[in-house]
């Protein structure tokens, strides 16, 4: 019998350490220190058409499968209406004269502690002073709580965990208003993702929330909130748009068409990209 009970423990210390080990052969960056770049990429860009940037560093946890699918489609949505994008995982690329070329800085499941000082300063003037900003999903999760502007004035809240059994569920997403990011979406849909849960409604801070999430259409676990789960949010910094949407954990989460849509007017509202130029 002892034998028995050795064996299994056996077993079970070998899977925990071989997944321990696996996790971090996967994420080798857990193992390091965060990494900054000091000289920016060189941008090739036309003049005549808006730029959009896709940043992707990870300094945190790295969703490879989420990035590449963000990488596409966010690629197939700007080229669909004569946008061009530039893709990095450049920290240097946010300083004051390339960020002034572009139109939207989207953080596509960019995390970790993210950006030097003088490069956060430059795109905390690029939002206040009018630019365009998006955060998709680990670009709000637990990772860039040192960046305290960040956190508390484009977040306005604090990651606390996500799903976890099962990890990703289908669950209803829930439209809250008639903002313009919404034209054309249906009042509910069916949306399969990794859902995150937040410390307090991003309201609080000022932010308006445009997607919830309703918990009795999955299993939320202890990461429930109350009297609203939200997921997807706006809000005014300075002269500029920010939004935030933590739908985007993998490739069939860019899938759902509501979402590609949804994408595609975050963009142009933040960037200000429906308007005439002035």
């Amino acid at each position: 019998m002892k034998k028995a009970l050795l064996a299994t423990f056996g077993l079970i210390a070998i899977f925990v350490v071989g997944a321990v080990v696996a996790f971090f052969i996967d994420q080798p960056q857990f193992l390091s220190d965060p990494d900054f770049d000091l000289q920016p990429p060189s941008l090739e860009l036309e003049a005549d058409k808006p730029a959009i940037l896709i940043f992707t560093k990870t300094n945190g946890f790295r969703h490879k499968e989420g990035i590449r699918a963000a990488q596409a489609v966010l690629g197939k949505l700007a080229s669909a209406r004569d946008w061009q994008v530039f893709t990095t995982e450049n920290d240097a690329v946010h300083n004051q004269a390339d960020l002034a070329r572009f139109k939207v800085v989207i953080w596509a499941n960019a995390s970790g502690p993210l950006l030097r000082p003088d490069q956060r300063k430059a795109l905390q003037g690029f939002i206040e002073q009018g630019g365009g900003f998006i955060g998709i999903h680990a670009a709000g999760d637990g990772s860039h709580k040192d960046w305290s502007w960040y956190q508390d004035t484009v977040l306005g809240t604090t990651f606390i965990g996500h799903t976890l059994r099962p990890h990703q569920q289908d669950a209803r997403v829930v439209r809250k208003n008639d903002h313009k990011i919404l034209a054309g979406l249906p009042t509910q849909w069916q949306h399969y993702d990794e859902w995150y849960a937040f410390d307090r409604s991003p309201e609080i801070s000022g932010a308006e929330i445009l997607l919830t999430v309703d918990e009795s259409s999955y299993e939320a676990g202890k990461f429930s909130m109350t009297p609203e789960h939200p997921i997807v949010w706006v809000k005014n910094i300075g002269k500029g748009r920010t939004f935030y949407s933590a739908l985007g954990h993998s490739a069939r989460s860019f899938d759902t068409p509501e979402y590609q849509q949804l994408l595609t007017q975050a963009i142009a509202w933040t960037g200000r990209l429906d308007q005439p130029e002035r």
